[in-house]
């Protein structure tokens, strides 16, 4: 991929020159539509047209709370036309992590799926600054939120002018608030500029020499740096063409692939075990990707699959900060070199002093080129000062530097759990457990799951004088908490080890030596054992 411009990373500018270069290529395609670069510009022309008469305009905030469809591509490129910074929303979420999120964002327009009416519904009265609802398809709004907000639907804003908006927009202008799950606090939003997202997608495709005539496949969510930053992005500098699926099926994984024509296909590493437990067919090799993006190495996987593995680390905050370019060769268990065109990247001791080579330390970023990297963490000048002491972006992971450069992630230095793809924070899961009536207090911690992630594990302290079941705990997680959440051990305990000062000594809780008071419940089927 040729090299940007830095007045020229910018979002819509890069989707107007597209359309300009190729208005008859195929950029998006979903199941049932596709769109080519020039109607996409013009549908995104109209929906902003209609969206500034809504009130939004440049450093507005528009939240996007729904699945992988045309109405999430077109309100996030429409808000970037616009000024505006989209906030994409997990669509997991609820309750008090939903309205943190869109609370913090500031948020004021949001375009929501119908499924996801009650959640915004039950927190409406605590956002008040949210007062345009645009609804992706037909459905009656609860009573509540029709009072409070303005509701429309979303194919309405498709009847706007189709001429440009006529926003200028910059490099160094914010595109996006990306919430990354929060560890000691609540998630934080990560305000990335419109040069850090073109410099991000940018680095990816030339880190697997992606070309103009080739098309990426992906399952994962579109509120995901991966599908949005390392798919859609990319794909739009190149020209090309990507592929978006609703959502992950093992069992259909490859033919959605093969029938995709896709050069690239996009994962996490949690699902190469899970494809390499589909049953073998004798087409499996048979299959177009060259490059499945991203995972650890996995020798029978790429045998049986004839699909290279590409490793790397990154964070939405940073971007690409290394990994194995496709033509080198690997060195096993590292995630490549670093990327020192765009950042420096350094491994210290906990008083920030530099390690030897081949030492664990935590891995520290700072960039290279002027706007590579995000900006702040919105509304937590806190947060942000600590993030960037000592003039370096403090990633919160463990990792070393071998002799030969190769940069290898070690564990999480922060208190976060990685579960199926998913960051979890353990102080909002520890929030939400501590609401139920019969829980003095808990913690949460990470296990190691037979995919090779972390598995999710809580120990409660009941209030004295409650009797408890794992039942009706887990009947509460279901009801109240997104999915991947749901822990799938719970400990229960008559207290939580603590330092003098009152910390949680959490390593003492990840061992399984609790006896009768430790329980484990099956992800797919829910039943419920003693350990």
């Amino acid at each position: 991929m040729q090299d940007i411009a830095l007045e020229d990373r910018v979002v819509s500018l890069q989707l107007r020159r597209a359309a300009e270069r190729t208005p008859d290529s195929v950029f998006l395609q979903f199941p049932s539509t596709a769109f080519t670069y020039g109607s996409f510009e013009l549908r995104t022309n109209a929906v902003a047209n209609s969206l500034t008469q809504l009130g939004l305009g440049k450093g507005g905030r528009l939240a996007i709370f729904g699945r992988n469809s045309p109405e999430f591509l077109e309100a996030w490129f429409s808000a970037a036309k616009l000024g505006a910074l989209y906030v994409p929303i997990n669509t997991e979420y609820r309750g008090e992590v939903l309205r943190h999120q869109l609370d913090n964002a500031e948020v004021t327009h949001i375009v929501v799926d119908p499924d996801y009416l009650d959640r915004l519904d039950a927190v409406i009265d605590t956002l008040p600054r949210l007062r345009h609802v645009l609804v992706t398809q037909a459905a009656e709004a609860p009573e509540r939120l029709a009072r409070l907000t303005t509701v429309q639907p979303f194919d309405s804003l498709r009847a706007g002018s189709q001429s440009d908006p006529g926003v200028t927009v910059a490099f160094d202008d914010p595109h996006a608030i990306s919430f990354t799950s929060g560890t000691t606090g609540p998630s934080k939003g990560v305000l990335a500029l419109n040069a850090h997202v073109v410099r991000f997608g940018h680095d990816w495709g030339r880190s697997l020499a992606y070309q103009p005539h080739e098309a990426v496949y992906t399952p994962l969510p579109l509120f995901h740096a991966i599908a949005a930053w390392l798919g859609v992005i990319p794909t739009l500098l190149n020209g090309a063409r990507i592929a978006i699926a609703p959502r992950f099926s093992a069992s259909t994984y490859w033919d959605e692939v093969r029938a995709a024509k896709a050069d690239i296909a996009h994962g996490i590493f949690s699902m190469v075990p899970i494809l390499l437990k589909q049953p073998p067919r004798p087409d499996d090799a048979d299959q177009p990707a060259r490059a499945f993006y991203n995972g650890n190495e996995n020798p029978a996987f790429e045998e049986r699959f004839r699909c290279r593995i590409v490793e790397a680390y990154g964070a939405t905050e940073t971007g690409i900060v290394a990994s194995t370019a496709i033509g080198e060769a690997r060195v096993p268990k590292s995630c490549g070199r670093p990327n020192t065109e765009t950042f420096e990247v350094a491994i210290v001791d906990d008083l920030d002093r530099p390690v030897p080579p081949g030492t664990v330390g935590e891995i520290l970023v700072r960039p290279k080129e002027p706007f590579s990297m995000f900006r702040e963490y919105h509304g937590r000048p806190d947060a942000t000062r600590d993030a960037f002491r000592n003039l370096w972006f403090h990633t919160g992971d463990n990792g070393k530097i071998d002799g030969d450069g190769y940069l290898y992630f070690i564990d999480r230095k922060k208190d976060a759990i990685r579960r199926r793809g998913e960051n979890i924070s353990s102080y909002e899961l520890e929030f939400a457990v501590n609401q139920h009536p019969d829980v003095l207090e808990c913690a949460a911690v990470s296990v190691l799951s037979d995919l090779g992630e972390d598995e999710v594990k809580v120990v409660i302290v009941p209030k004295p004088g409650s009797a408890i079941t794992a039942e009706a705990f887990w009947d509460f997680c279901d009801r109240t908490m997104p999915r991947f959440w749901v822990p799938s051990f719970l400990e229960i305990r008559d207290a939580l080890p603590k330092t003098a000062n009152g910390k949680v000594q959490k390593q003492f809780l990840k061992p399984h030596d609790a006896g009768d008071s430790l329980y484990a419940r099956d992800w797919k089927s829910g039943a419920i054992r003693k350990v």
